[in-house]
């Protein structure tokens, strides 16, 4: 199988679809904008995705392992404990940018039995680096140790949930506020900072 990935018609297709689908959701988003969008024919865009579904795919799987990358890194540094959790926001600040409420509700709302796959292989794979995170700060009682770390990760997951709900994100101006605001909450809780 041949690897497309540093092919620069190809790049292009994955930067503009990311683009698009950043700024208007994946639903209102057809291959043809896509296309014009990148510069190249539809002819070419099928030379190296099926379609569009494929694509979604590809472009979401992409961003996420590169965020895991920068996480796994972070969370396995030499930094101190209060730099990791800031470091952490970063990347998730930088990941969340121009990112839209549709493209998170046509996300979250998605029956495609792959994208669902996908989204829970993302949790999983972001628990994972989680755990390692909390371990690490609860046996240097940087966080609190009577609290189980399952509790912890749940309770991210039920955060990170609350991205998708579209009532909730009404509420705000950019879905980035949410998503900052979720964090913020897991990591500060109700209490202001002394």
């Amino acid at each position: 199988m041949t690897d497309f990935t540093q092919n620069k018609k190809y790049q292009d297709i994955f930067k503009s679809a990311k683009d698009l689908f950043w700024k208007h959701g994946i639903k209102r988003v057809a291959i043809e904008e896509i296309c014009r969008n990148a510069g190249v024919s539809k002819m070419t865009f099928y030379k190296y995705f099926a379609n569009k579904n494929e694509l979604v795919k590809t472009v979401f799987n992409g961003v996420i392992g590169e965020a895991m990358e920068k996480y796994d890194t972070v969370v396995h540094g030499d930094l101190p404990f209060t730099e990791k959790v800031s470091a952490l926001f970063h990347i998730k600040l930088e990941g969340t940018k121009d990112i839209s409420a549709e493209f998170l509700t046509d996300l979250y709302a998605s029956q495609d039995p792959q994208m669902q796959e996908l989204l829970i292989d993302m949790q999983k794979r972001s628990l994972n680096i989680f755990v390692d995170f909390f371990s690490d700060a609860q046996s240097k009682g940087l966080i609190r140790k009577e609290i189980k770390i399952e509790f912890m990760l749940a309770y991210m997951n039920n955060l990170s949930q609350l991205t998708g709900d579209s009532s909730l994100l009404e509420k705000y101006d950019h879905p980035q506020d949410l998503i900052m605001e979720t964090m913020n909450f897991f990591f500060y809780g109700l209490i202001p900072p002394k």
